[in-house]
């Protein structure tokens, strides 16, 4: 039997997205406390003490980002190497390189920024709705984007009114399990009011 062009493209888009997934896993993350500050209420510091005063970026430098997340309130650090095309380059060159980030701190050896994230941090999974109104579980994967990791049957009609606002703003869980025992109870809860008012 001849295979599909489109089905060799899905599986390798699958088998692609799966590397990358599984590649995050390994990076070097650090989880911290809730972050009591958000990053808006936290002084700048002068651009004189952060720019490094014509200082260059060198081959070993390490690149500390913290990804605050503003939906949790948790905080990832990584340490990652400079990109090559980043060595030899100045604060202003950086600071367009990272244009999404917020640099802290400026040397040859190291390179801090920090940037608010309006997500969950990678270690909750979270309930939310697709664009078809299907009731989803997604989970931030990639730092900045969420993936879904599964579809229910459930759309938004099966809720309360005020489960489906909860739902369209999307909701974190310490774990699938909670998710789908949140999901659930409020799924009886709105059929058992159906049924009452019947």
């Amino acid at each position: 039997m001849k295979k599909s062009k489109w089905g060799t493209v899905f599986r390798l888009a699958w088998i692609t997205a799966a590397a990358i997934a599984a590649a995050l896993l390994f990076l070097p993350w650090d989880a911290q406390a809730p972050v009591q500050e958000k990053a808006e209420t936290l002084p700048t510091p002068p651009a004189a003490s952060v720019a490094g005063d014509g200082q260059r970026i060198q081959s070993n430098c390490q690149i500390i980002q913290t990804m605050a997340f503003t939906r949790c309130g948790h905080s990832v650090t990584r340490r990652i190497s400079a990109p090559e095309d980043l060595v030899g380059a100045d604060f202003g060159a950086a600071r367009a390189y990272y244009a999404m980030w917020s640099i802290d701190a400026f040397s040859p050896e190291n390179v801090t920024m920090r940037r608010e994230i309006d997500l969950y941090c990678p270690m909750h999974a979270v309930l939310s709705v697709n664009e078809a109104g299907e009731a989803v579980l997604t989970r931030n994967v990639y730092g900045d984007g969420m993936a879904v990791e599964k579809t229910y049957a459930f759309t938004l009609t099966d809720f309360s009114p005020e489960d489906r606002q909860t739902l369209l703003r999307g909701i974190g869980f310490d774990s699938k399990e909670a998710a789908e025992t949140w999901l659930a109870e409020r799924k009886q809860r709105s059929e058992n009011r159906a049924q009452s008012t019947d």
